[in-house]
């Protein structure tokens, strides 16, 4: 590209001297023409740039008369260069401008950029690329990592191709690019401790779940050596309530602090109320480490999912996803055969106790394996960001859970709904969220929840489908192995035994689901096609009668759990295909507590329905003999004895249509979180990898060959 002799001699022009060669220099994606007033605008090169390009070159670039303007706004005042061509005039002059052969050599020279001149701003060429220079800058730190593509040119990688308007160079072999936005792999885990994180999150989970059904087996025992039976209801909801209250916060901490050092607290929490219900000598003390042990439950919960996001790519997440949900289903599932296991073998105190080895795994496995990246609040104080929590919020979220569980836990000790004690919580329930909701508004991205999270269309459907489908799986849980007990008379380990095909296949198809979503990239399909057939599963569920065989009960199970494991767990891994990494630990938190909360709901739902059914019976003199508030409190196994032998089949009548209208009232949630789940945005993980949208959604970056291309002046 030398200069042909023959050429009339050009016009004076200013000429333009050399910049520093060393200076970083932004990654072009997209053709621009450096002498345009589009490259210029784009903050590719700056006026002052051009006329710092080669010391001795000959060469000129031409700008547009009307760019003569401050290209950044850190100019004081507007720069006056010295009148050069404009475009237009370079286009009728034969003697158009040229680049140098030892620029095109050493493209270097020409985009060496001056970091006071690169615009703190997006650029607003083809390229719409920020300046790593400028996050630089501005944190105050040279070396640190920028969040946009810095990647160096390697002139040896350029190929020129010419045509009849300009040269082209192009960039290959630079390897991934780091597209915007863009995954920062420091996280992922891979290999063998890969495992041992995931077999440490999987026991924290099944310890957490099989804690909230774990006591229902154990609760006589405990009454019995407490003298306790008033206090039932909150043996179960002080876990419950805890649990589901502080969810949300524990969300904005994983979002504020350490990922890995909240994660202990909440372990820890765990541990001390699990530590404190095990040697508890009165009642109270084990209410206390319910609460306690629900509070860490919020943390590990929470925590569970947003460490795997930290740790998994995003296109294997819903397989992980997957398997840790499965954990929480089958601990739910198992955690009154356990709680017989344990209350019949040795005593109702290791039903507690036995949390505290496993535990101990956990955060073995967390502290050697387990190492994030730093956040980005890293750099602020620790009082500062604790004051970022929304105490305000949380405090309005518990007091509000509070009144709507007393509500619910007094109309299952035979409270009416019309009594004014109920009616005053759920008035207090109601006005007290309207103030939480206002209070949301009001401080917006410093919310508990803040709006523009909940309210994003995929967040909000995987919420509601979350609260819909736990309600109706927590019935189906925990009412199941009582039918078995209660109906076909059988031992709770025997009634853990018959749930094992509902284990089985829950599993089962839950790892369909992640696979699914994995290799196909779309949540939607899983999500609503597994909530219609769980709703299916339900309706036959009610079904079931006192003459039902094995093999019917067993279908009925498969089907329901095969539904629902499709569904369960889409939840989590669409709210990621929407939320930057930095929302991600508030959305997954806002979906564990909609489970939670729809669990706790709909299971003092459940029972209420199941008491008020007796009731109803026992005042409709079904049963003339039976006091049934003594049926109620000696359990599915045990009111077999209090029922006199003639009257027996019509108590498993009674009790069998109790039992059935907890099923019924799945139904509707089903058919709901079939519904909400079409509004989840059709968001393709696997399209979101290719793409390189990592950041964004938690997912990474493409794996593709960078290839930008550079247009200089025609040759």
């Amino acid at each position: 590209m030398r200069r042909s002799s023959k050429r009339k001699s050009a016009p004076e022009e200013h000429h333009i001297p050399d910049a520093p060669p060393e200076l970083p220099m932004p990654v072009c994606r997209q053709s621009h023409d450096l002498g345009s007033s589009d490259s210029l605008a784009a903050g590719l090169v700056s006026r002052k740039e051009i006329q710092n390009i080669g010391k001795n070159n000959t060469s000129r670039i031409s700008i547009d008369t009307d760019l003569r303007r401050p290209m950044t706004p850190h100019a004081q005042k507007p720069r006056n260069p010295p009148p050069i061509q404009t475009n237009q005039e370079m286009l009728e002059s034969s003697d158009r401008t040229r680049l140098r052969e030892d620029v095109l050599n050493d493209p270097s020279r020409l985009f060496a950029a001056t970091p006071a001149l690169l615009p703190p701003y997006p650029m607003s060429g083809d390229g719409m690329l920020r300046m790593a220079v400028h996050d630089q800058r501005h944190s105050g730190k040279p070396d640190a990592k920028p969040h946009h593509s810095t990647r160096q040119l390697d002139p040896s990688t350029l190929k020129e191709s010419k045509n009849e308007s300009k040269t082209t160079l192009t960039i290959d072999n630079q390897g991934p690019l780091e597209d915007i936005p863009l995954e920062d792999e420091s996280s992922l885990v891979t290999g063998f401790p890969l495992v041992c994180l995931m077999i440490g999150l999987m026991l924290a989970v099944f310890l957490i779940s099989i804690d909230r059904t774990i006591i229902s087996t154990a609760i006589p025992y405990i009454t019995s050596e407490f003298k306790s039976t008033p206090d039932i209801g909150w043996y179960g909801s002080a876990y419950l309530l805890t649990a589901c209250a502080f969810q949300p916060v524990f969300g904005r901490i994983f979002m504020l602090f350490s990922v890995k050092k909240a994660y202990l607290v909440g372990l820890f929490l765990f541990e001390l109320g699990s530590l404190l219900c095990g040697v508890a000598p009165n009642s109270i003390i084990l209410i206390v480490g319910r609460a306690i042990a629900g509070f860490g439950c919020a943390g590990v919960l929470t925590g569970s999912f947003v460490v795997v996001s930290a740790a998994i790519p995003l296109h294997l997440r819903p397989i992980f996803m997957a398997v840790v949900g499965l954990m929480f289903g089958v601990g739910a599932s198992v955690g009154p055969l356990l709680g017989g296991v344990f209350t019949d073998l040795v005593s109702w105190r290791w039903c507690f106790y036995v949390n505290l080895p496993v535990g101990g795994a956990t955060a073995v496995a967390m502290v050697l394996f387990f190492n994030p990246k730093k956040g980005k609040h890293g750099h602020r104080t620790f009082m500062n960001r604790f004051l970022d929590l929304d105490l305000v919020g949380n405090a309005l979220l518990l007091g509000a859970s509070i009144m709507l569980f007393l509500a619910l836990e007094f109309t299952t000790l035979g409270v009416p709904w019309s009594s004014a004690k109920i009616i005053g919580l759920l008035v207090g329930f109601g006005v007290v969220s309207i103030i939480l909701t206002v209070w949301q508004r009001w401080k917006g991205e410093g919310a508990l929840m803040p709006p523009r999270i909940m309210t994003q269309r995929t967040v909000a459907a995987s919420c509601g489908m979350a609260f819909m489908t736990y309600g109706a799986i927590i019935n189906l849980t925990f009412f199941l192995p009582i039918w078995f007990q209660a109906i076909q008379g059988v031992s709770a380990i025997k009634s853990g035994v018959n749930m094992i095909p509902y284990f089985v296949i829950n599993a089962f198809f839950s790892l369909i689901a992640g696979v699914f979503v994995s290799v196909v990239g779309y949540v939607t399909p899983p999500a609503v096609i597994g909530s219609a057939i769980g709703t299916v599963g339900l309706g036959l569920m009610s079904l079931l009668n006192v003459h039902t065989t094995t093999a019917q009960w067993v279908g009925y199970e498969i089907l329901s759990s095969a539904g629902f494991g499709l569904s369960i767990q889409q939840g989590f891994s669409a709210v990621q295909t929407v939320l930057g990494e930095d929302d991600m630990a508030i959305g997954t938190a806002a979906v564990v507590a909609s489970q939670s909360l729809g669990g706790a709901i709909f299971l003092s739902v459940g029972n209420s329905v199941f008491q008020n059914q007796l009731i109803k019976a026992s005042r409709e003199n079904l049963l003339p003999g039976v006091d049934i508030k003594k049926v109620i409190d000696a359990g599915a196994a045990s009111f077999r004895h209090l029922v006199p032998d003639d009257e027996l089949p019509v108590m498993l009548e009674v009790y069998n249509n109790a039992l059935r209208m907890i099923f019924i009232v799945g139904i509707p949630l089903g058919a709901l979180a079939a519904f909400i789940s079409c509004f989840i945005e059709w968001k393709s993980i696997k399209e979101l990898k290719e793409e390189g949208k990592g950041k964004e959604t938690g997912g990474t970056s493409a794996n593709t060959s960078a290839r930008a291309s550079i247009s200089a002046p025609p040759a």
